[in-house]
């Protein structure tokens, strides 16, 4: 599926810029960029499918517990700022 995309001129400047600057060309760093989306993405939906299965698996936790933990890393966070 070779289909051309058209970018913003903001963004072919950039890329054209950010070319130039590390010596890679505009395609590789286009390739690497929609690379490392695709994998955030896949990766994001993964986990959020994990913990769907786990909520339903009964393996969640009550809503109180659930602020009392957020609360205490908090706390812990603010003690050793």
């Amino acid at each position: 599926m070779n289909q051309p995309i058209t970018l913003p001129l903001t963004l072919l400047k950039r890329l054209e810029r950010l070319a130039t600057e590390t010596r890679h060309t505009p395609q590789s760093i286009i390739k690497q960029a929609v690379t490392e989306k695709l994998d955030y993405e896949e990766w994001k939906l993964r986990q959020i499918d994990e913990g769907l299965a786990e909520l339903k698996a009964g393996k969640g936790i009550p809503d109180a517990e659930f602020w009392a933990r957020i609360g205490t890393v908090s706390n812990a966070r603010k003690k050793t700022a």
